[in-house]
């Protein structure tokens, strides 16, 4: 069961991750996926030491882990050749060396950020995010569907609340925010957002495409 705890938010995602992957060469797949993300989280927390100084220390944890990881290895190659000194990272050098200012994300050059790119990998996030909630019905006694519906409304609800947090008596503001929601309204009720350009369809389809009759 869901909790809509931070760990929990992880494990929905890596399990999506994993289930995407599956079928794809089994085992090799899915050992490949877990490594990526391991490596990726590795890097995510270099990145949040370097940029936020966060006070938790997960030196210790990390350490823990890798231990997990040689031990595990280790045992399941019997006897084998594993080097029995396995090399730990020097943690104090990995988080010293990313000091400084935050980088954009290797091959997350300029255009990235100046095109639909970044967009559409938003919008593919978001959307599994979105459908991840579904898991939420069942506690709450309601068809997914139905209950999706209502959380559509609370995340409109929410990055349009978000916009005007600050405006407490911004009119034009309020009134920009407003715009965007009737523009995104009128493309839905025009082709349901086939032609939004970073949507579901728009990388998909040309901007002229009419909903069948």
């Amino acid at each position: 069961m869901r909790d809509g705890s931070l760990d929990d938010v992880v494990a929905a995602w890596m399990g999506r991750v994993v289930e995407e992957h599956a079928g794809r060469t089994p085992g090799e797949s899915d050992a490949l996926v877990y490594f990526t993300i391991l490596k990726a989280a590795a890097e995510g927390l270099l990145e949040a030491h370097a940029q936020w100084k966060p006070p938790t220390d997960y030196r210790a944890l990390v350490g823990a882990m890798l231990t997990i990881v040689h031990e595990g290895l280790g045992a399941l190659e019997e006897g084998g050749d594993l080097e029995p000194e396995w090399p730990k990272p020097e943690f104090e050098t990995l988080l010293a060396d990313s000091e400084g200012p935050p980088q954009p994300p290797e091959g997350k050059h300029a255009r990235y950020w100046e095109s639909h790119s970044w967009r559409k990998d938003f919008y593919t996030a978001f959307s599994r995010w979105f459908w991840d909630m579904k898991d939420y019905a069942i506690p709450a006694g309601r068809r997914k569907m139905d209950f999706l519906w209502d959380v559509g409304e609370v995340w409109i609800a929410t990055g349009a609340s978000a916009l005007v947090q600050y405006a407490e008596d911004d009119r034009p503001r309020w009134k920009a925010v407003a715009d965007m929601l009737r523009e995104c309204a009128d493309l839905v009720e025009r082709d349901g957002l086939r032609s939004l350009p970073w949507g579901r369809w728009g990388r998909y389809k040309p901007a002229n495409h009419e909903p069948k009759a």
